[in-house]
């Protein structure tokens, strides 16, 4: 009869094992140990209590007793007393009568009478993990020794049984602190590609108050921008998981009047953890936003200094924001601020084209349109000395002034509309040169020759024709001005490398390194280098100037 009992018992045993191996839930588990461990060893009770690796009890669940007794008992019990033995000796205890342990506590008000006992500690790979109780054995007194033993079996199939548990919840915890993780940088990444993309900095903020709310589970966000003029804090962007009848956006915060400002001030994140009590809230925003609990307000910063404020809030009774909510909540900020001061350089930059194209309307209207209204000043001057002497040629010559006032004119509106004289795009750069040669000629007397060719300008795209154009009307504007020259050559000249732009004259001369340089030498020079070359003056062998502009021309493959 022993020997059947005991082979129903190891089979029971066996199934049990097989039972305990297939369950990760933790709290069904030990339920599951609690019931299994009292069948098979037949007590009327059983328990089993875990505990933390300090030896606390954190977990304690019954098998035997009805749930209508167990509130009627009350408070479970902690693991003190006789419970707390097997947590400190680390051995199994098998007792006759649990009132005679000098450990024994007593019993609580409704609490069943139990009088045999044996527990068990169940120990896991580097700890004790927890504690098996038995009391009441069902068949006979007292708890056997063949009991104890198999007690401790089975509470070692236990601890493997409670360790994968553990492990299965801890793998469960870190996957889903990993899906959070990867939602935070998806959200993070969704923001970031706002940010290299052109468009409004509302869209990033807009999208900022939005990630904000869904990564903090906050029920509503909002955005406040810092007028620097008023000190005020503006609330511009709101998200809310349930839209309240009065918006939030608009609100103006008075300086010091908001706990947004004081995150301003100190520019680190600040906790309310309970916003009807903390005397920096702002009351008219708290109230449309229907009275949240606990909020969190993290400092937009750039360059050292506050420009506004993202904020988080929380409804429900006992929620706040931890480490992580401040941590996410610091990256959107940065975000933020990165959008803010992306549009102000935008703008800056928008400024500076402007400043930058109006000084290069300048220096086109110098290098051509002033330079050919002194071209037709000196033509219309040569021809009052001709009035009397040759009028068929004076008044040949003020036709031609007049012409070329109109060609000024087409040059002003061909400036305008595409800063490119009107003459390269029709008559191509060499025609428009020889042109320039023909002006010195008549308005000087001098003898002009020019050798170019339109095909040595092939290699340079409208805007490096344009330079090279303006710097030849400056070189011949001067020229005509101060050389008092009776010879000048202009000839332009590639070598397949480098192309070379000469203008030569026997004029009076100066001396380079001393003279003061006015607009058109600056010009000329800042529109070579543009060009990636130079423009070099020194005097000719015998008299006058030698102007030489350098230009390397681009390569094949290279």
């Amino acid at each position: 009869m022993q020997d059947q009992i005991g082979r129903r018992q190891l089979a029971a045993l066996v199934e049990a094992g097989i039972s305990l191996a297939s369950e990760l839930e933790l709290d069904v588990l030990l339920q599951r140990i609690a019931n299994l461990s009292r069948d098979v060893i037949g007590a009327r009770y059983g328990a089993v209590g875990v505990v933390d690796s300090e030896g606390r009890l954190v977990r304690f669940v019954h098998s035997g007793i009805s749930e209508e007794r167990v509130k009627e008992i009350g408070e479970l019990p902690k693991g003190v007393g006789l419970l707390g033995v097997l947590i400190e000796e680390g051995r199994p205890l098998r007792l006759h009568e649990i009132k005679d342990h000098p450990k024994s506590s007593g019993w609580p008000e409704h609490h069943p009478e139990m009088h045999s006992f044996l527990g068990v500690p169940i120990i896991g790979r580097r700890r004790i993990l927890g504690r098996l109780y038995l009391t009441e054995k069902e068949s006979e007194r007292d708890f056997s020794k063949d009991d104890e033993r198999i007690a401790m079996m089975f509470a070692a199939q236990a601890g493997v049984a409670i360790e994968n548990a553990n492990l299965y919840e801890e793998v469960r915890r870190r996957s889903t602190e990993l899906a959070r993780r990867v939602n935070e940088l998806s959200s993070v990444e969704r923001v970031a590609s706002l940010l290299i993309t052109e468009g409004a900095a509302e869209e990033t903020l807009d999208s900022i108050a939005h990630e904000a709310r869904h990564l903090t589970d906050a029920d509503s966000t909002t955005i406040s921008l810092l007028n620097e003029v008023t000190g005020e804090l503006v609330i511009r962007f709101a998200s809310e998981a349930v839209p309240t009848n009065e918006g939030v956006v608009g609100i103006r915060l008075a300086p010091a009047s908001s706990k947004a400002h004081g995150a301003l001030s100190r520019l680190a994140p600040q906790v309310a953890a309970d916003l009807a009590a903390d005397p920096e809230v702002h009351r008219e925003t708290i109230g449309k936003l229907r009275h949240p609990r606990a909020g969190a307000f993290v400092p937009l910063i750039v360059r050292g200094k506050g420009v506004g404020v993202l904020s988080a809030y929380h409804r429900d009774v006992g929620r706040t924001f931890h480490e992580d909510d401040l941590s996410i909540l610091q990256i959107l900020a940065n975000q933020a601020a990165i959008a803010l001061e992306n549009e102000r350089l935008t703008e800056a930059l928008k400024d500076l084209a402007v400043l930058e194209e109006r000084e290069r309307i300048s220096k086109e209207l110098h290098d051509g349109v002033i330079q050919s209204i002194y071209s037709v000043g000196l033509h219309l001057q040569g021809s009052m000395s001709l009035m009397q002497r040759d009028p068929d040629t004076a008044a040949a010559r003020i036709e031609a002034s007049i012409n070329e006032l109109d060609n000024v004119v087409r040059d002003v509106r061909s400036y305008i509309f595409e800063l490119l004289p009107k003459q390269a795009k029709e008559r191509g750069v060499a025609e428009t040169i020889r042109g320039l040669g023909r002006d010195l000629e008549v308005n000087t007397l001098a003898n002009v020759e020019v050798y170019a060719d339109e095909s040595v300008f092939l290699g340079l795209d409208e805007q490096q024709q344009s330079d090279v154009i303006q710097i030849v009307r400056e070189v011949v504007s001067n020229t005509a001005r101060h050389a008092q020259a009776g010879h000048v050559v202009i000839s332009a000249a590639s070598s397949g490398k480098e192309l070379v732009v000469t203008v030569e004259d026997d004029g009076v001369g100066y001396d380079p390194d001393s003279v003061a340089r006015g607009h058109g030498l600056d010009n000329m020079a800042r529109r070579a280098e543009r060009l990636g070359g130079t423009v070099d003056i020194e005097r000719g062998e015998s008299a006058g100037m030698k102007h030489m502009l350098r230009i390397p021309l681009p390569q094949e493959g290279g």
